[in-house]
């Protein structure tokens, strides 16, 4: 999702055409869902509780068997956790609880001698410090739980291997292969047929070095990601409801995965649409295919340049022209019968975020299935804007750190000019031409009647589920949960009015509604 960087390594100042992710330290709790859970909260209490009262009564075990209830409740709360929620390294230091209170309750318990004032003091400090590293962890990388979709449906899901006889992979060592797609489908389904929700992030050992690499953070940081729970399910059965359903596209960001904006392709296959999301195979974090084999982040020919950019749009494209001609095939049956007759062609649209947000304009521009687009946070990437811009509906969704010319300038006043080409391997005038051509595509997509939306509080990856994984990912002042609600009723209501022709004046309302919001309509 960083869309200029060289080097795929944190700096300390990254030039990028749409704002890096922050990765300033900054803590806000803001809804329950992303705080400690339920469990992790009581072993914390119960296990401390037990270790502060031994510590400071100076309990030591004994020859009767009820001395020893303190160890039995600590290990206890731990077996119940690990089974109960999930066993998380996260949850390391409280996992440790019950064996500092083995060691306390057994060393020196004959001839215990009168303890100090002072050293009683030190014992509790350090007792403190090591609550705080204890929960530290678990609130900086939570097991975070999704709002639950608020349609009519519930949400079932269900992936597909796809190759491209037609192309060449332009990526990887063998010359031969041909372009494969990882695709997940989200899409209404029967309530008689909901089953046990899926995981959040499926294959998490292959992919968690992928969402690891992209946060800046060890592997096994990732691993808790497992844990987290997901509204859809698999094998669910196509609502009947509707005889057919509209259709829309995602794209997910440079270095993203297909899933990484569950919080918003839930919500909209719950009202009724059926979302395809596609992993861009070498420019996804990594792609798992069924047998096995993980294709992760290629950095080989990585663009840096706006011209370079502009050039890897074809490869994005084309993935999604093919997707487009899948779907059609399996609108006639032939991979899942349940969709046959059922995708309703006629009304595509597609959204995306950062890179895949640029690849859906494109899109709309390009191909006439797609009717209606929405770009999240992304550079107009692929070229010049045509003449006469765009002539079907596009709404630009963009957090104000993006649009903030002064802070592009401030960021490049702070280092000088030998630090910016060592980090973007380009100098400041080739940066700021790029930067300012791409802000002049941007003023004349929009004042040729694009929609657009800029959200104060926000950053690059408010649009997605990442700013949920840590409150480190968060602008100042960001409420996630806030954001999401708002760019999901803002998306249905522009895919609503566009490919269903329902009522006009609702976006409009939400303009209105949401008045912090800087919501500029036709």
């Amino acid at each position: 999702m960083k869309e200029i960087c060289k080097n795929e390594e944190r700096k300390t100042t990254c030039i990028t055409f749409t704002i890096e992710i922050e990765s300033v330290a900054r803590f806000k709790s803001e809804r329950s869902n992303n705080n400690m859970r339920f469990l992790e909260i009581i072993l914390v209490v119960v296990n401390f509780g037990l270790l502060y009262w031994v510590f400071i009564r100076r309990k030591k075990a004994s020859t009767n068997i009820v001395s020893l209830w303190p160890l039995a409740v600590g290990y206890f709360m731990v077996i119940v956790q690990m089974v109960a929620e999930g066993v998380s390294w996260r949850m390391i230091p409280a996992y440790l609880t019950p064996v500092l209170l083995t060691a306390y309750l057994y060393v020196k318990r004959k001839n215990i001698k009168p303890r100090k004032w002072y050293v009683l003091t030190i014992q509790t400090v350090l007792l403190t410090v090591y609550l705080a590293i204890t929960i530290i962890p678990p609130i900086v990388m939570p097991v975070f739980s999704f709002e639950k979709p608020t349609g009519i449906h519930s949400v079932g899901t269900v992936s597909y291997h796809w190759t491209d006889e037609k192309r060449k992979e332009t990526f990887g060592i063998d010359p031969e292969a041909k372009r494969e797609l990882m695709v997940q489908v989200w899409y209404p389904a029967n309530e008689e047929s909901e089953k046990r929700t899926n995981q959040y992030m499926r294959d998490v050992p292959e992919k968690e070095e992928g969402m690891a690499q992209l946060m800046g953070l060890p592997d096994f940081m990732m691993s808790h990601l497992g844990l987290v729970r997901v509204h859809s399910f698999s094998e669910g059965i196509l609502s009947d409801r509707q005889e057919r359903y509209p259709v829309l596209i995602f794209s997910h960001g440079n270095a993203g995965n297909r899933n990484q904006n569950t919080f918003q392709v839930e919500e909209l296959a719950s009202r009724g649409y059926i979302v395809v999301g596609i992993d861009h195979t070498y420019n996804a974090g990594a792609t798992v295919f069924p047998d096995g084999r993980t294709v992760k982040y290629s950095t080989e020919d990585e663009p840096n340049t706006l011209a370079e950019f502009d050039e890897r749009m074809s490869i994005w494209s084309e993935d999604v022209t093919f997707v487009l001609d899948q779907l059609e095939e399996l609108d006639k049956g032939g991979e899942d019968d349940q969709f046959k007759g059922r995708l309703d062609l006629e009304k595509i649209g597609m959204f995306g975020h950062s890179y895949g947000g640029a690849t859906a304009y494109r899109m709309l521009l390009q191909d006439d299935r797609v009717k209606a687009a929405i770009n999240m946070d992304g550079s107009l990437f692929g070229g010049p804007v045509p003449e006469k811009s765009v002539q079907k509906p596009l709404f630009l969704m963009y957090s104000a750190s993006s649009l903030d010319v002064d802070r592009f300038e401030a960021d490049l006043d702070e280092i000088t000019p030998e630090e910016i080409l060592k980090q973007t391997g380009r100098n400041r005038e080739a940066l700021e031409k790029d930067f300012y051509d791409l802000m002049s595509r941007y003023e004349k997509v929009v004042t040729s009647g694009a929609l657009s939306l800029v959200i104060p509080n926000s950053n690059h990856t408010s649009f997605t589920d990442l700013n949920l994984y840590s409150p480190l990912m968060r602008a100042k002042g960001e409420d996630t949960v806030q954001i999401h609600l708002l760019v999901n009723e803002f998306t249905l209501a522009f895919f609503d009015q566009y490919l269903r022709g329902t009522d006009d004046n609702v976006l409009k309302q939400l303009g209105a509604k949401y008045p912090e919001v800087h919501f500029q309509s036709k």
